[in-house]
C-alpha cells in the first residue's frame, strides 16, 4: 500500500526535504541536515508538518465519563479550554498509547500518534456508551511552530501572548479557504485552532487548519526570516533531548506507566481502565523502570544497543542519539529500579565494546 501525503506534500517537495515512509505517511525526514534544523528550533522557529497525528473528536453527554475510564491522567482537572497529557491503557495496564486531550467546553479533541490512531479510534469507541467519536483525521492539518521565537512569529497573525501552555484557543486566522469541518458545534465559526503544545521542549504553538488552508498558512510562516521547515529527523532529536517518549519506541505495548513515568501522568483518585493492575504492580514493586544516561566518552548509542553493568547486561537502548546542544550521546533504556539513580555508573555496547554511560535525571537539556 502507497504511503499517504498530506497537503503539505507539495511544499516539503518543492523545499527539497528528503520524504521516507512514517507510520503510513510520506514525511519529510530533513531538508538541509538534522542538526542545523534542531539548532534552528532551539534558537530562533521551526515549522514542521505534524498532519499524520490523528484527530479525534469526543462529544455527548457521555464524553468526561468517557474520558475518566480510559486515561490515566484526571479530565476533571481541565476547565475549558486546558488540555491534559495522559495515557490509555488496557486492561493488564500496559500502554496503547499517550496522547493530549483539550477540553473546547461541549466536546474534546483527543491528538493519538500516527501509527496507533486506529487502534485508539477503536477501543474509544468499544468502550464508549453514551459519547460519539468522530475521526477528523483525514480533514484536518496541524503546523507545529516551534521555538523561542515562535510566539513573536505569530503576533502579524494573532496576539498569543495569553495563551498559557497546555491551553487552547479557536480563533480566525487571515488565510483563505480556511473554514474547519464543523460537525460539532465547538467549532463553529471558527477556521483554526492553535494551542500552545509541542514536541521539543521550546516554546510554541500546534496550528489546526482544514486541509485547504494549511498550504497558505504553511507559506506565510515561511516568510518570517526567523522560522525555517524542520523535519521529522530533527523532532526526535528535539524531544529526546528533553526526555519526551516516542510510541512504538520507548513503549511499544508491553510497558506500563509506571514503568515509563512520568509519575503525575496516573492519578490514582479516578478509576480508570488499568488502574487495578498499575496498583498491583506498584505494590510488587519489582519492575524496570525508564531512564535517562549520557555517554562519558566519544559514542552514539542506537536503538537496541545492550546496557551492562559490571559486564552483564541489565536493559536495552529504547532511543539514542547525539545530542546537537550536549555534544555528547543520549539514551533511554529501561533499567532495573536499583540502576536507575542518577549517578549510577553503567556501559552501553556500541560496536561490540562497552562504553561508560551515566545515569541522570530527565530531561538531559
Amino acid at each position: 500500500m502507497n504511503p499517504s501525503r498530506t497537503a503539505l506534500y507539495q511544499q516539503h517537495v518543492s523545499a527539497g526535504a528528503k520524504m521516507v515512509p512514517f507510520a503510513g505517511w510520506e514525511m519529510p525526514i530533513l531538508y538541509t541536515g538534522i542538526v542545523e534544523e534542531h539548532r534552528r528550533v532551539r534558537t530562533r522557529a521551526g515549522i514542521f508538518d505534524v498532519s499524520h497525528m490523528g484527530d479525534l473528536v469526543i462529544s455527548g453527554d457521555g464524553a468526561k465519563d468517557l474520558l475518566e475510564r480510559t486515561l490515566t491522567n484526571d479530565i476533571s482537572l481541565a476547565r475549558e479550554g486546558k488540555g491534559i497529557y495522559s495515557h490509555i491503557l488496557d486492561h493488564d495496564g500496559h500502554i496503547i498509547d499517550d496522547t493530549i486531550v483539550y477540553n473546547l467546553g461541549d466536546s474534546f479533541l483527543m491528538v493519538p500518534n500516527a501509527s496507533t490512531k486506529d487502534k485508539v479510534l477503536e477501543w474509544m469507541r468499544a468502550q464508549a456508551e453514551d459519547a460519539a467519536v468522530l475521526d477528523l483525521s483525514s480533514e484536518l492539518s496541524c503546523i507545529a511552530l516551534q521555538g523561542p521565537c515562535a510566539e513573536e512569529v505569530m503576533r502579524p497573525l494573532v496576539d498569543l501572548s495569553e495563551l498559557k501552555r497546555f491551553h487552547i484557543l479557536q480563533v480566525p486566522l487571515p488565510l483563505p479557504d480556511s473554514t474547519l469541518p464543523s460537525p460539532f458545534p465547538a467549532l463553529d465559526g471558527m477556521n483554526c485552532l492553535i494551542a500552545r503544545t509541542g514536541y521539543t521542549g521550546e516554546d510554541g504553538f500546534e496550528i489546526i487548519v482544514s486541509n485547504d488552508a494549511a498550504p497558505a498558512l504553511w507559506n506565510r510562516l515561511l516568510e518570517d526570516e526567523r522560522v525555517s521547515p524542520v523535519g521529522l529527523g530533527a523532532r526526535d532529536t528535539l524531544r529526546l533531548e528533553k526526555g519526551m517518549l516516542l510510541s512504538g519506541t520507548d513503549f511499544d505495548g508491553s510497558q506500563t506507566s509506571l514503568q515509563t513515568g512520568p509519575h503525575w501522568v496516573v492519578k490514582f483518585d479516578h478509576d480508570f481502565i488499568g488502574r487495578e493492575a498499575l496498583e498491583a504492580q506498584s505494590r510488587n514493586g519489582d519492575f524496570p523502570v525508564l531512564a535517562g544516561m549520557v555517554m562519558d566518552q566519544k559514542g552514539i548509542p542506537r536503538h537496541g544497543y545492550a546496557v551492562l553493568s559490571s559486564g552483564e547486561e541489565v536493559g536495552v537502548v529504547t532511543s539514542g542519539t547525539m545530542s546537537p546542544m550536549l555534544e555528547k550521546g543520549i539514551a533511554l533504556a529501561y533499567l532495573p529500579q536499583s540502576l536507575s539513580a542518577a549517578g549510577t555508573e553503567l556501559d552501553i555496547v556500541i560496536r561490540d565494546r562497552p562504553h561508560p554511560a551515566t545515569v541522570t535525571r530527565l530531561p538531559f537539556l
